[in-house]
């Protein structure tokens, strides 16, 4: 511990041009819980922070200071920063736990519960100072400081912030117990702008001169340099501040000063922090030092602790002058240098900052490889800052080049902006199209890669699947020196073209690609060259992950259980972070386990699997098969209401984004079974006859069906066909459902034969599997003659999967199957057109009399006492063929013109 705040206090110290204002100190040292401190750019509270900060290290307090930046953009990424350096400094007490929740921590769901739980059992008192807050909005913070210090008394903290303090932060001030230091206390008093002036001028002030004297810091700094530039005082205390920062960087780059230092300054701005490394790649190294030290001296920013050493960070208001200066020159000639500042701030993990600075060279194509290569973290970390860059280029920017495009869509997508994701999509794919294919295959598998994401996502799931064969073809044809150049997303990557093939219902394909990403491990930072500038991004293993997590998902939903079980064992073993697991990358992996926990029978384990990924619906393409398990359990509970309610509000308009056939048919086969589940089986079979796609599902379900309602002869029938396409297609789930089906129709129609032969097959397919899912769907009474035929090995198989789900019913008697005679039907088509007696007997070449005999007959086997009920039921029983017309509205006086 002691070693750490030696090294803090070694890599920031209290800003040489300062001087101390105990009035200030004296109201932080208080012991409020918290303190606020507001005031405008150039009030010094950055220097202030600082100064109490050096005070605590030196009493021996520990310190965590924070600032919002071009890295730490918003609430989310500061927490994961206090957590980092709560961990740096040993000061949390469980650190197995920590360790394991920054691992991930941007797909965390709710970060202030896991600070709160981290702060709760600080290992000693500990102050926490957070700079620059107004970038994170004032009550967002103000309600994040309240939950922190409600979880340890332990813990003080102070912030500092542009805003002004209005009467509802009063409010959240007043329920806490807080100081307040304001703008007019910031103010220098005349003796500290006396004293700020003459060292910054060298000259001494008269007391006359100074009375009434009240200025911001940075004004009278100014006022100092003023009086050696100038000759004469100016009026700091009423200029506005980017003025007085304007003129007081007029005062330090005079024209007699060096041209080296004013280059200097002005290139060292571009970076949100000035290290070593940035200076050594702008060119500065022999004279970075004698620079820095002149800018503390004459007040133009401080040094701080940062990852890797000591920065020199600018005070905010005169770095924004310098800024403003080097943007007075051409594009092309600043350029060089925020290219260079683009690809140290990429190395370094600063996305954004690396982003924005290739966007404002004007090089797109360097802004495209930064996108690309982070897209995930930016979407993830700070897509509203992504948004408003992107927002800030000309729309023919993004749609001449696809990567800003699609990086667009994606931060609109974690954003909730679906359609307007929806268009960057399909721009992005319009255009990726008209490209073609480039010569460079690097080059070409990263632009298809992007092609089969914007694609799918923007709807068009066939085209998406046709450009993963491209990228699947380009793969393979690189050389393992080409590979190198992508490795670190590659698994990512490739774990989007499993995704696109699962939509397209080509699983075989997806398990081959995925099984090809997850042979991609990286242990090592990842090298990669652009234009001779090497950039290393570390690899963390998110891409493996992802396939690792899709392929199992695709296992168990095909009834794999025993490969799911094993990848999910590699995953277990891999320990990915744990908030990958409950994110968007670990939709798969949860629906997996959920297949695996019904399999033994666990709904509620299923369920709470279902529920833990079940917040991402409305945000995800992966909705349907997410929709389907949960479906699938509210069945097999016995809960047909809730299951069909389930699969109703995925299916309202504007719920979900548009699906593929092949997606659309599995919601469809957990819709069917749900209508089966409220006893309406011929609901469901209009239902699954809805499917255009090869669907074993549907024909085991529908097969399913015509068994509950005893049509054995037709369960039979289908259920040997379904039998036949699940082998076909290695959909082990429905073949043990179409087994069953055959077996139990087989029993009852006395083919015992084939019957025996069926079940002894579904027999070994839950054995190996070790599954009860099938026969749970099974009333144990509807299974007496089937297992009466089978083989004892396989009488104690179904005895056994029979007992693990005793107690459920999921489908309740279904009614006989209506069948009418042909004289039946014939006179009940005849009743849709008339409902004359005599007309239908002159129609049918029968007398009146047997007219009303075989109508009263199929009253009677439909339940009817009226023609229009009758013709109702037979209706929703589809008695009637499509052609007929339908009956003629009763009379209910004149037509209205």
């Amino acid at each position: 511990m002691d070693d750490d705040r030696r090294r803090d206090a070694g890599a920031a110290r209290p800003p040489a041009a300062a001087i101390d204002r105990p009035r200030l100190t004296e109201i932080l040292d208080r012991g409020h819980a918290f303190t606020l401190i507001s005031g405008p750019a150039g009030a010094g509270k950055s220097v202030l922070l600082s100064q109490w900060a050096w005070s605590l290290r030196e009493s021996g307090v520990a310190v965590v200071r924070l600032a919002l930046d071009e890295r730490v953009t918003n609430i989310h990424l500061l927490l994961r920063e206090l957590l980092a350096r709560l961990l740096e400094r040993h000061l949390v007490t469980d650190v197995e736990t920590t360790h394991a929740v920054l691992r991930g921590f941007d797909s965390v769901r709710d970060p202030v519960a896991r600070i709160r739980a981290a702060v709760a059992d600080i290992t000693e008192p500990c102050v926490i100072l957070i700079d620059n807050a107004e970038q994170a909005g004032d009550m967002p913070l103000l309600d994040l400081t309240a939950e922190l210090l409600a979880a340890s008394p332990r813990l003080r903290i102070a912030v500092a912030t542009r805003r002004s303090i209005v009467p509802r932060t009063l409010r959240a001030l007043a329920a806490t117990d807080a100081g307040v230091i304001g703008p007019a206390q910031l103010l220098f008093t005349a003796d500290e702008a006396r004293t700020v002036i003459e060292r910054a001028s060298g000259r001494p002030q008269p007391q006359l001169a100074m009375d009434g004297v009240a200025a911001l810091p940075l004004g009278a700094r100014m006022l100092g340099i003023a009086a050696v530039t100038h000759g004469g005082p100016l009026d700091a205390a009423t200029a506005d501040v980017q003025q007085v920062a304007d003129a007081m960087l007029a005062g330090l780059l005079r024209s007699d000063d060096p041209a080296d230092f004013q280059e200097f300054l002005l290139q060292t701005a571009v970076p949100g922090i000035v290290t070593s490394d940035v200076v050594a790649r702008l060119g500065w190294e022999g004279v970075a030092g004698r620079h820095l030290e002149r800018a503390e001296l004459s007040g133009l920013g401080m040094w701080e602790a940062a990852d890797g050493g000591p920065a020199f960070v600018y005070t905010p208001a005169l770095r924004e002058a310098l800024i403003r200066r080097l943007d007075r020159r051409p594009v092309e000639a600043t350029a060089p240098i925020r290219r260079i500042v683009a690809a140290w701030a990429f190395e370094h993990g600063r996305h954004l900052e690396a982003l924005s600075n290739a966007l404002r060279a004007r090089d797109y194509a360097l802004a495209s490889r930064f996108g690309r290569e982070s897209w995930f973290l930016l979407s993830r970390t700070c897509p509203r800052d992504v948004e408003v860059l992107l927002q800030r280029e000309s729309p023919l920017v993004l749609v001449r080049h696809p990567v800003l495009a699609t990086v667009m869509a994606l931060v609109l997508m974690r954003l909730g902006h679906r359609l307007r994701a929806f268009a960057y999509f399909q721009s992005a794919a319009s255009t990726l199209r008209r490209q073609g294919a480039d010569d460079d295959r690097v080059e070409r598998f990263w632009m298809l890669s992007i092609a089969v994401l914007a694609e799918r996502l923007a709807g068009q799931f066939r085209r998406s699947d046709v450009t993963a064969d491209r990228v699947a073809e380009t793969y393979d044809a690189l050389t393992p020196a080409q590979r190198a150049d992508c490795i670190g997303v590659t698994a990512l990557l490739l774990s989007n073209c499993g995704l696109s093939h699962l939509f397209a219902g080509r699983l075989e394909d997806a398990v081959a690609v995925l099984e090809q990403g997850m042979a991609i491990r990286v242990s090592e930072n990842v090298t990669f060259l652009e234009d001779g500038v090497v950039l290393r991004m570390p690899d963390d293993d998110g891409g493996w992950y992802h396939c690792a997590a899709v392929l199992a998902g695709i296992h168990a939903m095909r009834g794999r259980l025993a490969e799911a079980r094993r990848i999910l064992e590699e995953i277990a073993e891999a320990d990915p972070p744990l908030a990958w697991r409950f994110d968007h990358f670990g939709i798969m992996e949860q629906l997996a386990r959920a297949h695996i926990a019904v399999a033994a029978h666990d709904l509620d384990g299923a369920r709470s699997r279902v529920a833990a990924v079940a917040h991402h619906l409305g945000t995800t393409e992966l909705w349907p098969y997410i929709v389907s398990v949960q479906s699938e359990i509210e069945v097999r509970a016995g809960r047909g209401p809730e299951a069909l309610l389930a699969v109703e509000r995925a299916l309202e308009r504007g719920a979900n984004s548009a699906t593929s056939e092949a997606a659309a048919a599995r919601l469809t086969v957990a819709h069917g079974l749900a209508l089966l589940a409220l006893g309406d089986p011929r609901a469901a079979e209009r239902v699954l006859a809805t499917v255009r796609v090869r669907s074993p599902g549907a024909h085991a379900v529908d097969a399913f069906r015509a068994l509950l309602t005893g049509d054995d002869a037709r369960a039979f029938a289908d259920g040997e066909a379904a039998r036949r396409e699940a082998e076909d297609s290695g959909d082990t789930q429905w073949l043990g459902l179409s087994l069953l089906t055959v077996g139990v129709a087989a029993a009852r129609l006395g083919r015992d034969r084939i019957g025996a032969q069926a079940m002894s097959f579904a027999a070994a397919i839950m054995r190996e599997e070790d599954t009860s899912a099938p026969i749970a769907l099974f009333d144990p009474d509807a299974l007496t003659a089937a297992r009466q035929i089978s083989d004892p090995s396989v009488r104690d198989e179904i005895d056994r999967h029979v007992a693990r789900s005793a107690g459920t019913r999921p489908f309740p008697p279904m009614p006989p199957p209506v069948t009418l005679t042909t004289r039946e039907l014939a006179v009940m088509r005849q009743l849709r057109r008339t409902s004359s007696t005599a007309s239908i007997a002159e129609a049918l070449f029968v007398s009146p009399n047997t007219v009303k005999v075989q109508r009263r007959s199929a009253y009677r086997k439909l339940g009817a006492a009226t023609r229009e009920q009758a013709l109702l039921r037979g209706a929703e029983l589809g008695l009637f063929g499509d052609d007929d017309p339908p009956a003629p509205p009763a009379s209910r006086g004149p037509a209205m013109e």
